[in-house]
């Protein structure tokens, strides 16, 4: 057997609370996100831009 493949458990709280907070959860939070259109971006990143705005609330 592999070391890799072997589980090494937390002996530590510390290390327990750790693990615990970086565990995925079953509901994430929401994201949000901020974009920027530069004077540069070509045709594509602004198409694509155009149809982020159109599909999500844009704040």
């Amino acid at each position: 057997m592999d070391t890799l493949d072997q589980v090494i458990k937390p002996k530590a709280k510390m290390a327990k609370r750790f693990l615990k907070k970086r565990e995925p959860n079953l509901s994430e939070n929401t994201k949000n996100v901020l974009l920027f259109k530069q004077g540069n971006a070509n045709a594509t990143v602004i198409q694509v831009l155009k149809n982020v705005e159109k599909h999500y609330k844009i704040i």
